[in-house]
């Protein structure tokens, strides 16, 4: 845990003068407390002597001994105010910089949280649970936020006020002091193996609350098919069994969190009862003295529970640490090497040579060789599970080949840096993503510096002006998450302008039409009719008759190219391409026909 903490820690580093200016008001709450044990005495004496021996009697403060009886009945209260209103200032201060302190902490954190999730390939993120991924943005961020805002703080605080406390009290008295401190350290080994008992719980419990996030996820994101299926009990009993053990983890950290200051209290008591037994029958000082003595130690004690309080927070941040940094620890499996250079333009092709590559077990493409030429519209084509669309991933730099090459004009892909070769291509996916905002907005994704009028033009080669003008404020709509308030087959053509904006040399369609009905594909396949003419593009189909018009179509069975060649040529061989075709085209009949 250590470890972890340490890491946590780098975060301060940049924030270390508003640490400091928190610390200058910590130094003044533990100063003040210390005045406060320290005028004990006085204030006592002061009280029942009704001013008359001033400060003289407690002899603790000579500069102050030699005041009159007028001067002491205004000056003692006057000097106890002083003291009240410099601790209230220090906690102030204490308390704003802390939280200023925690909240850039924590903003660096998410920031970095941020930018790994982008950076690591959509594979590895489809590994993982998505409800899980937003709890450890929320509750362990938290969990991290309580830390610094807490427990660096107490740790700055608590400490000094134990060091000034415990020296007054020392001060007053060297041997009962000493007897009255000596719990501190005989409550630290039992309160060590509390705290790792705590963070044993503590991560079980952030885990389990990460499952929970997930189930929750998942029940609202197939709440259709859950229903559909009369599925909510068999949910709900995976549910509960999460709760159940999020409860047990998260009930047994609060007993050993609730076991440590307790175990101080008892040795709290017991060390002021003898103390205070062998100070009453040896009478070893005077009353006004030992009233400070025990007023230093009193209030010794409550630092040192605070310390052992907040070192829990310390605790659930390591366990929340570990699963943040699980996470930022992640390495996207494209990563530049230190001698790549940017791809240049494509000028005349792309191949896969030889290539191989499986997801664990499950092989996607077994020796792969294709050729993807300037200037044409190549289409991969044939059933799920062929390896269509692991090209794509391969082609986008988000794998990279297992065995074989990946070559743009002739050059292996890994002399490149990543984000270059993906700026060779423009992609619209089966799911069309658009972003919350304006029309204008989500197409300028693709190009932040396009100008209106290039915008403009985009949407009118997709066959998209049409309907934005016709939003009740043309480009300027706002369309909501995803593009909620848009059909699918406009959400597709924005997609396929944002494309087109784009200018890349490769457009690449991944299943673009697969998720539409008819009226809204017959929409897209104008916008590509319109689009693909010209350009080198890479179109993934499973719908033959999306593609018909392309120079080369490639069937992929068990990641192979088992057929190429044009349409007509394809049925011409009767082939698996023409077996697939009349499939389909038979299947449509059917349809029509009935």
């Amino acid at each position: 845990m250590h470890s972890i903490l340490w890491r946590l820690l780098r975060y301060a580093r940049p924030h270390f003068g508003v640490l400091l200016l928190a610390f200058v008001g910590m130094a003044a709450v533990g100063l003040t407390t210390g005045a406060y044990a320290y005028l004990t005495g006085p204030a006592l004496r002061f009280l029942l002597s009704g001013g008359e021996e001033g400060f003289a009697s407690a002899q603790r403060v000579p500069w102050l001994a030699d005041l009159p009886r007028e001067a002491a009945l205004w000056g003692f209260p006057l000097v106890m105010v002083i003291v009240g209103a410099a601790k209230g200032v220090g906690y102030l201060a204490q308390f704003y910089f802390m939280g200023l302190f925690a909240q850039r902490v924590v903003k660096d954190l998410r920031r970095d949280l941020f930018q790994r999730l982008t950076a690591l390939s959509p594979a590895q993120l489809a590994r993982e649970r998505m409800g899980d991924l937003l709890s450890r943005f929320s509750s362990d961020v938290s969990a991290v936020e309580a830390a610094a805002m807490y427990t660096v703080g107490s740790y700055l605080r608590d400490t000094l006020q134990v060091i000034i406390l415990a020296g007054v009290a020392l001060a007053m008295s060297p041997m009962l002091g000493g007897l009255m401190l000596l719990v501190i350290p005989l409550a630290a080994l039992p309160a060590s193996k509390l705290t790792r008992k705590v963070l044993k719980r503590t991560r079980e419990g952030q885990t389990q609350l990460g499952n929970l996030a997930g189930q929750l996820h998942e029940g609202l994101g197939g709440l259709r098919t859950i229903q559909a299926f009369n599925g909510q009990a068999a949910e709900l009993a995976r549910f509960s069994a999460f709760a159940q053990a999020h409860e047990k983890a998260v009930v047994s950290a609060a007993w050993a969190r609730g076991a440590v200051p307790g175990l101080m209290e008892v040795l709290a008591a017991a060390a002021l009862a003898g103390a205070l037994a062998y100070a009453a029958s040896a009478r070893l000082m005077e009353p006004e003295a030992l009233l400070s003595l025990l007023t230093a130690v009193i209030l010794v004690y409550q630092p040192v529970k605070d310390l052992g309080r907040v070192t829990q927070f310390a605790v659930q941040a390591g366990a929340a640490g570990e699963r943040l940094f699980s996470l930022l620890d992640m390495k996207h499996p494209v990563e530049d090497a230190p001698d790549a250079v940017p791809a240049p333009t494509l000028s005349r092709s792309i191949q896969f040579e030889g290539v191989r590559f499986a997801y664990g077990e499950r092989p996607a493409l077994d020796g792969l060789t294709l050729e993807l030429k300037a200037g044409q519209v190549t289409a991969l084509v044939g059933g799920s599970g062929g390896g269509k669309s692991t090209v794509t991933s391969l082609l986008l730099r988000f794998e990279r080949p297992q065995k074989g090459q990946l070559l743009l004009d002739g050059v292996d892909a890994d002399r490149y840096t990543a984000t270059s070769v993906r700026a060779q291509f423009a992609l619209v996916t089966q799911e069309p993503l658009l972003f919350h905002g304006t029309v204008l907005d989500n197409l300028r994704y693709a190009r932040p510096d396009a100008t209106r009028e290039e915008v403009e033009a985009a949407a009118k080669v997709a066959h998209a002006d049409g309907f934005i003008r016709a939003l009740p404020e043309g480009y300027d709509t706002r369309i909501g998450e995803r593009g909620v308030a848009l059909s699918g087959g406009q959400r597709q053509r924005l997609c396929i302008a944002r494309a087109v904006l784009a200018q890349a040399p490769v457009l690449v369609l991944d299943e673009a039409t697969s998720s539409l009905d008819p009226e809204s594909e017959r929409e897209v396949q104008a916008a590509l009719a319109a689009v693909l003419p010209g350009r080198t593009a890479l179109v993934i189909a499973h719908r033959l008759s999306t593609v018909v018009n392309a120079d080369v179509l490639n069937v992929m069975e068990a990641g192979r190219v088992v057929e190429s060649g044009s349409h007509a040529e394809l049925l011409q061989r009767g082939g698996r391409y023409a077996a697939l075709w009349r499939m389909q085209t038979e299947g449509s009949s059917e349809r029509g026909a009935a």
